[in-house]
């Protein structure tokens, strides 16, 4: 089941956090699990939570309230994101199921997040900052492609573990 929410954050915070991650994080370049480093396999940039323990527990405490769980273990690989949308990379993750944030970038739905059934795209989320998206990680997800060139986007994704209801 894919859950979508907006206005994940107040506006406040949400300001505040888009400032931080804008002006005060190093984001390290990021490519596919076991992949040979070419552009092919390279998916963006990140900077792990685990770096900012303030901003984790608050993306935690932000997720366990508006999704109604409890969750007793993230993945250590959750994590901002900073991407060009140029072109798709389908994946799945580890863990029981991600929470996607979409933290600033151009609204658009070339700019959101796709998913597939059977290889097949099959669900399209437009990108709007302070969306929330709470999926399986097993489901074949991407960056949806933006023919623009030099579109960039930042989300945040907590890679849960195990959780409660």
């Amino acid at each position: 089941m894919i859950k979508i929410l907006d206005n994940f954050f107040d506006d406040k915070l949400f300001i505040n956090i888009q400032n931080h991650i804008t002006s005060s994080i190093f984001f390290t370049p990021r490519y596919f699990e076991g992949k040979e480093r070419t552009i092919e396999n390279y998916y963006g940039s990140r900077f792990k939570l685990s770096e900012d323990k303030n901003l984790l527990n608050t993306f935690v405490k932000q997720a366990e309230n508006k999704f109604n769980i409890k969750i007793k273990k993230i993945g250590p690989d959750s994590g901002i994101d900073l991407r060009n949308t140029d072109r798709f990379r389908p994946h799945t993750d580890k863990g029981k199921f991600n929470i996607l944030i979409m933290l600033k970038g151009l609204s658009a739905i070339t700019n959101g997040t796709v998913f597939f059934t059977e290889e097949e795209l099959d669900i399209q989320v437009g990108f709007k900052e302070n969306r929330a998206i709470m999926f399986p990680s097993d489901k074949y997800h991407s960056a949806n492609v933006n023919e623009v060139l030099n579109v960039r986007r930042y989300t945040a994704t907590l890679f849960v573990e195990d959780y409660e209801e």
